[in-house]
């Protein structure tokens, strides 16, 4: 067969343009390939974007509408109403959303349950806030109120079956488009060494039609540079045969016409052989250099291996995350309820005691003041607002506890005494409700580093705990002795309701209680063995507790460690009654301004008030009062900048200074003292604690 009469130029030209056809099929296929994969992930992106999104819209707006309505119930305002009907709409609109958008396989039934249960959790929302709006009693609201949660577990339950099912499917798609992705690069990798190959057929055939030539024209110039002048005649006749386009033939025909002149020529041909042997290095270092390329391109492979492996590290950190945030939005919605838990108590626990007040203050009002009903009423109005100052001393101390700004005044003290003083001074208390006080106090004596006042809180909140989960009849037992180890050990023991296991956990925990009903017939806020744990872990002991079940009573045990016998020190004296005094009561507060001066009139002390710091001044400069007992919270010069100029007035300056205020903190007291004042009473203060301040002698000064 004969070869095609073609220049060393057009078989070059032609070995290009096969390559170049044959890359640009490969780059027509990758884009086809890619433009395939892009548009199957945008169709899948334009389902499983807007499905999650509907679910999402219809999940959170089942919870505002839940938690409007109960926020209409708790206080049925305008506004609330307004903003409950606006909830209702939009939960319609994010069921008509979630209608809207397209399902697949078994979350279409899913979905059909969700849409079926949206209208009776509306119309439980709707005919709550119907109950509400007309004035219903507490029992119809929160029979209506009951419903609401239940439905909305189910809506949020189905939701969320909803969401793994379609979340399974878009997985499943997922995994479709990365089966197609790898089957793409798969045939590209195909395709590619296809091309390969038919470049090197390419190259090969090219290099064989001009290196063969090529060779036989070194045969001939060797044999003429040898003295075969034959070769040049051989060479010619076969490369005229060959067409005018072949430049051997053009060659041969050169060489011929060079025999005669191989003398004068054979130092061109030396000088051509050292190119010739030039060229061959430049080969060789090429070679070298392709060899270097190869070792790169290992280099390069094992890098995308090791960022392959990272990113599958990375991959194992985000759903490390993932969980971490999981676990974190569960802590945040349990602090959410237990929050929304302690306000509905709070609120509860302080409207109790305002409810009796009111009614004591009606009945001083419409009836006798002197008569057995006034004195009845006075006594319900000092219990109850008793029982107010003790929330929020309670309150009070679990955020000292927790900022760790409370402060222990440790003294040597009796055990035994000081829990049979703290446990006898709630017979009363016992009494009332029909319980029995029995003590176990050693007659050895054990003495502990201790905060009286706080022993005696501990050893209070621990009684009236025990007394308020057991029944009439029951028995309350106060234990004091001596552990083993040597440390000394409170027991309180009740025959009362007891606690299952599962309270026991969470017992000492702020704002828990063995009863989560509506009805709260132990009442409390939850937060006295939170106090009770704070106290004692401040002295360096322990608390526990334990019961057999419920019905079966409950054990707390207090364990603290032991200290050596103190010197026992002189009583103290006596406190002197108070001597009339001039006092001048600086509070903006007209209500309590006026009532702390008539105390004060009743003591037999002279009282007068002024309403702001400015009237204060005046007042003491004009009467001269011997003391003052004034609020920090003034408007128009607060507590310390009255205290530091009366301080700074030589002739004001050894007035007896008293602060009594809200702002109780260590801080707040460091403060006050700073300023110049003598004490620092935490409203509301006992009267007491003023008369006995009063009955000390005048402030000194040097």
């Amino acid at each position: 067969m004969r070869r095609p009469d073609l220049s060393i130029g057009t078989w070059v030209s032609l070995g290009f343009a096969i390559a170049g056809a044959l890359l640009a099929g490969v780059v027509v296929l990758a884009v086809t390939l890619q433009g395939r994969i892009a548009a199957s992930a945008d169709a899948q992106l334009e389902v499983i974007g807007p499905r999650a999104a509907a679910a999402a819209s219809l999940e959170s707006a089942v919870l505002h509408l839940s938690l409007t309505a109960r926020a209409y119930a708790l206080a049925p305002e305008p506004a609330r109403m307004d903003a409950l009907q606006a909830a209702l709409r939009r939960l319609e609109g994010a069921a008509a959303r979630f209608a809207a958008v397209p399902k697949q396989g078994e979350g279409t039934a899913l979905a059909d349950r969700i849409l079926a249960a949206v209208p009776p959790f509306e119309k439980a929302a709707v005919a709550l806030g119907t109950v509400v709006a007309t004035g219903g009693d507490d029992a119809a609201i929160r029979a209506r109120e009951a419903t609401l949660p239940p439905m909305r577990e189910e809506l949020l339950e189905l939701l969320r079956g909803f969401s793994a099912i379609q979340q399974r499917h878009d997985a499943g798609a997922s995994h479709t488009i990365l089966a197609y992705q790898r089957d793409t690069v798969r045939t590209l990798v195909l395709a590619f060494a296809a091309v390969a190959l038919l470049l090197a057929v390419t190259a090969w055939v090219v290099v064989t039609e001009v290196r063969r030539p090529a060779k036989r024209l070194v045969d001939a110039a060797r044999r003429l540079a040898a003295g075969d002048y034959s070769a040049v005649a051989g060479l010619e006749a076969r490369t005229a045969a060959r067409g005018p386009r072949s430049e051997l033939a053009e060659l041969a025909r050169a060489f011929a016409a060079m025999a005669a002149e191989l003398r004068d020529r054979e130092e061109r041909l030396a000088a051509q052989n050292e190119e010739l042997q030039a060229q061959n290095e430049e080969l060789q270092s090429k070679e070298e250099e392709l060899h270097g390329q190869n070792e790169e391109l290992q280099v390069q492979q094992e890098e995308l291996q090791a960022q392959n492996e990272e990113l599958q590290s990375q991959g194992e950190a985000l759903r490390a995350s993932d969980a971490r945030l999981t676990q974190l939005v569960e802590a945040l919605s349990q602090a959410d309820r237990r929050k929304n838990e302690f306000l509905a108590v709070l609120s509860h626990e302080l409207r109790n005691p305002l409810a009796p007040v009111l009614n004591a203050l009606t009945v001083l009002d419409r009836g006798d003041p002197s008569g057995e009903q006034g004195r009845h009423a006075r006594q319900v109005i000092a219990r109850q607002v008793a029982h107010l100052a003790r929330l929020v001393d309670d309150l009070l101390d679990v955020a000292r506890i927790t900022q760790g700004k409370i402060q222990l005044r440790r003294t040597h003290l009796e055990l035994g005494t000081a829990v049979r003083q703290a446990a006898e001074d709630l017979g009363s208390l016992l009494e009332a409700r029909g319980l029995r006080l029995a003590l176990d106090v050693p007659e050895r004596e054990l003495w502990v580093h201790a905060d009286a006042a706080r022993i005696a809180q501990v050893v209070g909140n621990l009684v009236q705990n025990a007394a308020k989960f057991t029944d009439g009849g029951g028995t309350v037992t106060v234990a004091v002795d001596a552990t083993p180890d040597g440390r000394a050990r409170i027991r309180v023991r009740d025959d009362g309701i007891g606690m299952p296991p599962e309270v026991l956990e969470r017992l000492f925990q702020p704002f828990v209680q063995a009863e989560g009903t509506l009805a709260r017939t132990r009442g409390g806020l939850g937060l006295g063995l939170a106090l009770v744990k704070g106290l004692v872990e401040l002295h360096g002991g322990t608390v526990g507790a334990a019961s057999a079940g419920a019905g079966r009573g409950a054990t707390f045990t207090v364990e603290l460690p032991l200290d050596g016998v103190p010197v026992r020190a002189a009583d103290a004296a006596a406190p002197r009654p108070a001597a009339p005094r001039r006092v001048l009561v600086v509070e903006d507060n007209p209500d309590s301004a006026e009532t702390l001066r008539d105390l004060l009139e009743l003591a037999g002390h002279h009282a007068d008030i002024a309403l702001d710091g400015r009237q204060a001044l005046e007042r003491c400069r004009t009467a001269r009062p011997d003391a003052i007992v004034c609020d920090l919270g003034l408007p128009d010069m607060d507590g310390y900048e009255l205290a530091r100029t009366l301080r700074a007035d030589p002739e004001l300056s050894s007035v007896l200074l008293v602060a009594l205020s809200g702002y109780a903190l260590p801080d707040d007291l460091a403060r006050s003292a700073q300023a110049g004042f003598d004490a620092h009473l935490a409203k509301p203060a006992r009267f007491e604690a003023i008369e006995a301040l009063l009955a000390g002698a005048h402030r000194q000064r040097g």
